[in-house]
């Protein structure tokens, strides 16, 4: 695992109601964000912002916070982890686990989830969950299938909870 400051900072927001395409259209605007995903949930978008310093963490947080139709964010910034092992794919389907561990496996579960097909990245973070992990696969179903259905069983996480992706946007 690395262990430095540049891991990204994922951002959870709920949006009004039938406004999520505006409000992605303006966050595509935004230089400081390098994934947009509508996903199933509690909540209606997540947003990985690219390494950056607190500061401009905050700066671009607030950025966010202030387009009319988002009601909340919940951002969590990651502090170490697996940073990702294939370029993600704007066709495929995308997950976002949100996970919580017992408290000293962060670290082992994060290696755990590495062997699991479809995984791309995670970041264990402060806050409600302990790590943030994502995936790809042709579906969303086989993501549940081969992925998510996985992550339940592994020793050490003890809560989880997978947002579904459709139409992800990533930027290069």
């Amino acid at each position: 695992m690395q262990t430095n400051m540049n891991f990204p900072t994922y951002v959870f927001a709920t949006v009004n109601p039938g406004r999520s395409t505006n409000v992605v259209e303006e966050l595509k605007r935004n230089s400081q964000i390098d994934m947009i995903a509508p996903v199933t949930g509690r909540y209606d978008l997540v947003l990985r912002l690219k390494p950056n310093t607190p500061h401009n963490v905050y700066q671009t947080v607030k950025e966010i916070r202030n387009i009319s139709d988002v009601v909340t964010t919940d951002t969590h910034t990651g502090f170490d982890g697996i940073q990702p092992t294939k370029k993600f794919e704007n066709q495929m389907a995308l997950g976002v686990s949100l996970l919580t561990c017992e408290h000293t496996t962060s670290e082992n579960v994060i290696k755990q989830l590495s062997s699991i097909p479809g995984f791309v990245e995670a970041s264990t973070v402060p806050g409600q969950f302990d790590i943030v992990a994502l995936w790809q696969a042709r579906t969303s179903e086989d993501i549940v299938k081969t992925s998510v259905e996985r992550v339940s069983n592994l020793p050490g996480i003890f809560k989880s909870e997978t947002l579904l992706a459709y139409a992800p946007f990533f930027k290069a």
